[in-house]
């Protein structure tokens, strides 16, 4: 029997299976070795890199510093203090000028004169018939209070209480001469019945002849009776008429508390009258409210007056003011009495203005002035400040309202 053996492997790793137990000894080691070495490069690259941070110096990160704002420049115009005034009446779709006394640039006092309309001519004569009415009623009214207010109708009573006494003295003496003739006549009557009624009781003479004679006493009598009462009754009558009539003068003498109220009360209804006459008269006479200047005219003479623009438009501009449209965003950097130039956008005038902000707008509103540039925004919202121009710069701009400028307000 021939027995064959198996060649040796080629690779020396290889471990027969009799000397399995070695081979896997050596297998550990080599897998130490390998880890050893792993760990030492691990540990000496984490080493390198951590002395590489520590070491390593930070890269500065560049700053940029920003100047502080020290000036706010926007747009504005010239305008006298207290803005334009246009000077108008109250029914202006109803009023024409009838004298202009103003010209253009005229400077002007408060409470001058700048025109008259139309109608004045029978205003002056409605008060003047007014005032005439006042002195009429302010002259009763004085003479009610001395008491002769009634001197007329007091004389006029008087005259009559003396016709009525006259006539009461010419009514008596003739009653009273009625009297004595009808006593005369009772006395002969009375003598004749007598003695017929003698001679009838002796038969002497006929009863008719005695009975005419009776009669002719009873009439007699008769007679007298009423020529006295007659008398009685016309001075009743009379003294009782000439009483009533000095009662009525007493109260035309009499001065009544009544009397003297209605005609101060007339005094104070005319005096009233003329107070409305010459307010009226007042509106036909337009009047400057402020010292100032004359700007523009927009209502001529014979014309109606201008509705909108008034008669004249003026201004105070012995003081000129620049009114700056601040941003809004800008607004709060801005504080009153702070400095600021001015000079005009489009040549109005030479040089630089000055001037000191006295007064901050309360409101935000669109802008009104527009920049000349394109892309300037056109929707902006603004506050207007006011910008008191120096003394010495006002008379350079006295004539340029509303010319447009640029202002420089000064922050420092």
């Amino acid at each position: 029997m021939v027995v064959t053996k198996d060649k040796k492997p080629e690779n020396s790793l290889f471990v027969q299976p009799a000397n399995a137990p070695k081979q896997r000894g050596s297998k550990k080691f080599i897998y130490w070795v390998a880890g050893v070495i792993l760990t030492t490069f691990l540990g000496a690259g984490s080493v390198y890199v951590i002395s590489q941070i520590q070491t390593r110096k930070p890269t500065p990160v560049p700053t940029t510093t920003i100047a502080p704002i020290t000036q706010i420049t926007a747009l504005g115009r010239l305008q006298p203090q207290g803005e334009v005034i246009k000077l108008s009446v109250a029914y202006a779709q109803d009023s024409r000028v009838n004298k202009l006394l103003v010209n253009e640039g005229d400077r002007v006092k408060a409470g001058q004169t700048i025109a008259i309309l139309q109608g004045t001519d029978k205003k002056l004569m409605e008060l003047t018939e007014a005032e005439k009415n006042l002195a009429v009623a302010q002259a009763k009214f004085a003479k009610i209070k001395a008491g002769e207010a009634k001197l007329a109708e007091i004389n006029a009573q008087e005259a009559i209480i003396a016709r009525t006494q006259a006539q009461l003295k010419t009514e008596t003496v003739e009653k009273q001469a009625a009297i004595a003739r009808a006593k005369a006549q009772l006395q002969n009557a009375e003598a004749s019945y007598k003695r017929y009624q003698a001679l009838h009781l002796q038969g002497a003479i006929a009863t008719a002849d005695f009975d005419n004679k009776r009669e002719a006493f009873k009439t007699a009598q008769a007679n007298l009776e009423a020529a006295q009462a007659q008398l009685q009754t016309t001075v009743s009558t009379l003294q009782k008429q000439i009483q009533a009539e000095k009662a009525t003068l007493e109260k035309l003498k009499e001065v009544r508390p009544v009397d003297v109220k209605v005609a101060q009360a007339e005094v104070e209804k005319a005096a009233v009258l003329i107070n409305r006459v010459k307010a009226e008269l007042e509106d036909f006479y337009v009047r400057s409210p402020v010292a100032g200047q004359i700007l523009k005219i927009n209502t001529r003479v014979g014309e109606q007056v201008n509705t909108s623009q008034g008669i004249v438009e003026l201004g105070r501009t012995q003081q000129m003011y620049a009114i700056a449209e601040i941003y809004e965003t800008d607004v709060s950097k801005i504080q009153v009495g702070q400095r600021a130039s001015i000079i005009s956008e489009h040549g109005g005038f030479a040089g630089t203005l000055h001037g000191t902000i006295d007064h901050i707008g309360l409101q935000i509103k669109k802008q009104d002035i527009l920049d000349s540039d394109p892309a300037a925004d056109k929707d902006a919202r603004v506050v207007e400040v006011k910008v008191k121009l120096d003394p010495e710069d006002t008379p350079k701009v006295a004539g340029l309202t509303n010319l447009q400028v640029r202002v420089t307000v000064n922050l420092e």
